[in-house]
Parts: structure tokens; sequence; C-alpha cells
């Protein structure tokens, strides 16, 4: 009864729910609930206990002391009378008043045990044990008063007494050891995803902040030429070179936008016009809709793309790049070409595997599979249409925030059912 009513409660929310909002933290919503759930598990704990020494002992008081412990004063009291209510008229009419007595002040002293000790195991037992102790005590010193004969004959049944006590603390201790251990598995959980998403994180910067080395040294090489050949050219240069490290170093998070990826495409290739000048021919085909011109990329995943295009597509110190962007309803497909000799100089070794297989590559390949979790991949050939290369991957237009956070988190599940 205990393992099924906790489990109710965990599949209805989580356990930090429950032991995070109670007492007066918890809505009024949700101590109706508890009234009408814990209600009735007490009202069934009046017909479930053991005899002992010709007498009978009931577990209502789980029910009970868990009201008072996820509801508070008020929800324990209620849940107390109904079953001391219910036990009343069960009992010998000398006895109705001391039942209902007790189960009353239980509840009502387990709300307020609760607020004052909290929800921890240790709380949770030494309260169960300290409660019904209180009410044991109270109830037979009023009790020795009015009747002193019953008193006595009550007081010693010690085994009924010590009986009843344990069976009660273990259910509630049990009850609650289940939320408490549920809730402490949901935040371990939570700390792995945690962990998880900054080591994931700390890589896809890692891999990010590669490039960037490979892309300056060439850069300030120009720079060097320049400096002594053409010197406002120099300064323009150094300028513009400011404006993409603006967009590249300044950055806190590992994501950016479509439209804003391409700008910044398109202010490096002006600085690789400083080393190919009118060699070098770049254009952006495909026309954004705003959907698509908001699809999440990782910063400078074109970048390598391009610098690859440019470097194996020269002729004759001339080349010819274009970044193709094709959306349809569900994906954008984005394709960085050239018109240099391919990846391969043959046409059987146009879908044979890729053989500009250098570090930026490889890091663009593990972004895209980091980023978007394994839903785009990198692919190499040789273009169809023309002679050069041709470079694309896929991305679905429903990848966004929430779509890529909720990924994130299946995968943990899967791995965590696996291990």
């Amino acid at each position: 009864m205990v393992v099924s009513a906790a489990l109710v409660l965990l599949l209805l929310r989580p356990a930090e729910v429950w032991l995070g909002e109670t007492g007066s933290r918890a809505s009024v919503r949700r101590r109706v609930f508890l009234v009408g759930l814990l209600g009735a598990m007490a009202i069934w704990g009046t017909f479930l206990g053991f005899e002992i020494d010709g007498m009978q002992f009931n577990i209502r008081m789980v029910g009970i002391i868990v009201a008072g412990y996820l509801g508070g004063v008020w929800v324990g009291l209620i849940v107390g009378a109904a079953a001391g209510v219910l036990y009343a008229v069960e009992v010998p009419p000398e006895l109705a008043y001391y039942v209902f007595a007790a189960s009353v002040l239980d509840g009502a002293l387990a709300g307020w045990w609760s607020k004052r000790f909290g929800t921890g195991l240790l709380a949770i037992m030494l309260g169960a044990l300290t409660i019904q102790g209180v009410h044991h005590v109270g109830l037979a010193t009023v009790m020795g008063a009015v009747n002193f004969e019953m008193a006595a004959f009550h007081a010693s049944k010690i085994t009924l007494h010590f009986a009843k006590i344990t069976a009660n603390a273990v259910g509630i201790t049990l009850f609650m050891g289940l939320l408490n251990l549920f809730r402490e598995l949901e935040h371990a959980r939570r700390e792995a995803q945690s962990s998880r998403d900054l080591a994931r994180s700390a890589r896809l910067e890692a891999l990010q902040y590669q490039l960037k080395p490979h892309f300056l040294f060439n850069l300030l090489n120009t720079l060097a030429y320049l400096i002594r050949t053409d010197p406002v050219r120099a300064r323009e240069l150094t300028l513009d070179l400011s404006e993409f490290l603006r967009y590249t170093l300044a950055r806190e998070n590992d994501e950016t936008t479509l439209r804003d990826e391409l700008k910044q495409i398109e202010r490096y290739v002006d600085l690789e016009r400083a080393r190919f000048g009118d060699g070098l021919n770049f254009e952006i085909t495909g026309e954004l809709d705003e959907q698509c011109a908001q699809l999440l990329v990782p910063p400078l995943i074109l970048q390598p793309l391009v610098e690859n295009a440019i470097r194996h597509g020269s002729k004759d110190a001339r080349v010819r790049v274009s970044i193709e962007v094709v959306c349809s309803a569900d994906s954008a497909r984005i394709r960085v070409l050239d018109d240099g000799p391919g990846p391969g100089a043959h046409s059987s070794a146009r879908r044979a595997r890729p053989t500009r297989s250098g570090v930026g590559l490889q890091n663009v390949q593990e972004r895209l599979e980091r980023f978007y979790i394994g839903q785009a991949t990198l692919k190499l050939s040789a273009r169809e249409d023309a002679p050069g290369a041709c470079a694309e991957f896929c991305v679905p237009l429903s990848f966004g925030r929430q779509r890529r956070s909720k990924l994130l988190e299946v995968i943990s599940d899967q791995r965590r059912e696996r291990a």
C-alpha cells in the first residue's frame, strides 16, 4: 500500500515537487489532491493491522502523518479527522474520542514537524516516532484523569504499543524515503546532464578555437607583406580583421544564426581578397526565408569550408567559390562549391572518400556531429554539374534551441538506461 501510494505521487509529479513545495508553499490544488489521496490511504489503513495480546492495531497513522509532512498542518488535520471519525465508529464508545483525538493530533504535529525540521530521512523517522510517542503519552495522561483503570489496562499493553509505533514509523519512513530517493536520483541525473553539457560546450569551444590560429597565421603573413608594399591597404585590412575577431572572439555562446554566419563569411572573404585580389570571385546564392535565416549553426562552421575551397580550387591564381543555400519545407541544405580540379582526378573517384581530409574538414565534421547531435554530417564530393568540389551538409529546419535541449535530454536518458 505504501509503495503503491508513493509511486502514484511520483508518476503524477516529480519527487522534487512534492518535497520542494510542502506545507504553506504547496498550492491549494496540490493540498486538495493530497487530502484525497492520503485521506484514502489513511482510511484504508484503519482496516489494515495486526492482533497482539488479543487487541488489534491499525496503520492509519501512515497516511495521516505523511499528509502532515507533505501538505502541512491543515492537510494533516483534515486527513486525521477523516480517518479518526471512521475509526471512532469501529471502536467501543469509551475509546471513540481518544482515537479521534490521536488522529487529529498526529496530523497537526506532522505538519508542524515538517515545517520545523524539514523532510530529510532522519527527520522523517525521528518525527514518526516522536509524534506517536507524544500522542500516546498525552492521551494516556488525559485517560488516566478520567478513568484510571482503563488507562492502566491500555498502558499495560506495552508490546502492542511498541509494535504499532514501529509499524507506522516503518511505513512512513518507507513512503517518504522513496520520495527522497527519487529526488536524489533526479538531482544526480540533472548534475550529470549539466556536466555533460559543460564538457560538450568546452569541446565545441576548443574545436572552434582550433580554427582561429590556422586562419590568423595566413592573414598575419599577408599583413606583414602589405605593411611594406601598401600601408593604406594594410590599415584597412587591420580594421576588417578587428571586426572579424570581434565576432569570433567575443562570443559567449556556441551558436549563431545562418544569416549572421553568412555575413561573417562575406567579411572573411574580403580579408582573403588581400591575398588573391580580383582573382577571388565569391557569391552567395539562394533566398533565405525567415525560418531558414534563423537556423542555428555553430559559429565559423562555414569558414574552413570556404578556406578549403579557396586553397584547393585555385587555378592560375584565380578561384571561384560560391555558397548555395537551398531551403525546403523541412530542411536547409548548405553547399560550398568551387571550380577547381575537385577531390578526384577521374570520374570513378567522384563518389570516393574525400581526399581533402585536412584538420579543418575533420574539425567541421566533428563540430557538426556534436552541435546537431548526429543529425548533420559533412559530405565532400566532386560536383556533378561542373568541374570542382562540393562540400555540403543538411540540417532540419525544426532544429531549434528547444529541440536541441530536448534531444540532449533524450540521449542522456538512453545512455542512462543502457548503463
